[in-house]
């Protein structure tokens, strides 16, 4: 009688560390069959491209938010760096149809401006970041004021006019056509995933923000890793810019809004724990689809785009809450 109460009550804590660990993909999932059944043509071959292809761009940007939360930071800058990346890149590709540069030459200056504007923007937040050698509250603090700082220079760059696409072909139009810019998300996950494993800097990363002052006992660089960290994230917020430009065909300052929004929120539904320590590229991929299947399942229910910014909010606040949970059992576990 004994045991069979010990294993009921195992088995109710398996449970709830499934629930702790899973939850949130098991309620996006049961909004997913709720969606499937309403609208049967939701998991069409059509629309989950559809999912892959719209959500790619916001993928791309949160892979770089992986990199600077599993160091234990954050960067809201991310949202700026994709608007000032998006004009940057629109001016720069006009100018190159005005001048007659070929179409390679002008895709590679429409990809650098993209990468330069990105990891320019790296470089200040992270230098930040190195010099006072902060945390969780200092990169928060930081990188939203960075985040106002850079939407008043995309501002002044374009002067708040919004900026429409010279050309009506060409090969920098072909990076945002097709499975394109899905290609492009997946191979840089594949890289920033064997550099997060397979590099000093990818474990330095993790030492450091599950314990950044047994990262500096250690001997490791702590500022080095993060200010590359951040770089690393703007470039990836500067790519981002340029391959939604390709797609849309055109640019404004309000490009990149919500971007850390839904950043954070792959990254977390992804099971990245938010304290930093934990994670990988490939949990936050998972969480770009994740979040890509919700959305779309919302637009199909008929949720008004208001109320699908409040559920991207919740599901942000429900992840944290999840993680704390998590991360409390844990330690009642190596307590006990």
């Amino acid at each position: 009688m004994g045991k069979f109460k010990t294993d009921k009550i195992e088995s109710s804590v398996n449970w709830k560390s499934m629930f702790r660990e899973w939850g949130m993909i098991f309620v996006i999932l049961l909004i997913v069959v709720v969606a499937t059944i309403r609208r049967p043509a939701f998991l069409s071959v059509s629309n989950l491209i559809n999912i892959l292809r719209s959500y790619s761009t916001i993928g791309i940007a949160a892979l770089g938010m992986a990199y600077v939360i599993i160091g234990g930071g954050m960067d809201l800058s991310i949202s700026s760096t994709v608007s000032l990346s998006a004009v940057v890149t629109m001016l720069v590709i006009n100018g190159t149809v005005i001048e007659g540069v070929s179409p390679a030459h002008a895709t590679f200056l429409a990809l650098a401006a993209g990468i330069i504007i990105g990891a320019l923007v790296g470089c200040i937040g992270g230098g930040i970041m190195a010099a006072v050698n902060g945390q969780m509250g200092e990169s928060f603090i930081i990188t939203y004021a960075l985040q106002i700082i850079i939407a008043a220079v995309a501002n002044g760059v374009v002067g708040g006019k919004f900026q429409a696409a010279g050309y009506k072909s060409g090969l920098f139009k072909q990076i945002g056509m097709g499975l394109n810019p899905v290609i492009i998300f997946l191979v840089m996950a594949v890289i920033l995933q064997i550099i997060l494993v397979k590099t000093i800097f990818g474990r330095n990363l993790y030492f450091l923000g599950a314990n950044m002052k047994a990262a500096k006992m250690a001997g490791i660089k702590t500022r080095q890793v993060r200010f590359l960290s951040h770089v690393i994230c703007g470039i990836c917020a500067g790519i981002a810019g340029v391959v939604v430009v390709s797609r849309v065909n055109s640019a404004s300052i309000s490009q990149g809004l919500n971007y850390e929004m839904d950043a954070m929120a792959c990254v977390a539904i992804g099971g990245t724990s938010l304290d930093g320590g934990s994670g990988s590229i490939t949990k936050t991929v998972l969480g770009v689809v994740m979040l890509g299947v919700l959305l779309n399942a919302l637009n199909l229910l008929g949720v008004q785009a208001n109320e699908q910014l409040i559920v991207r909010g919740a599901v942000v606040v429900i992840a944290v809450v999840l993680d704390t949970l998590n991360k409390k059992a844990k330690l009642k576990e190596v307590a006990k």
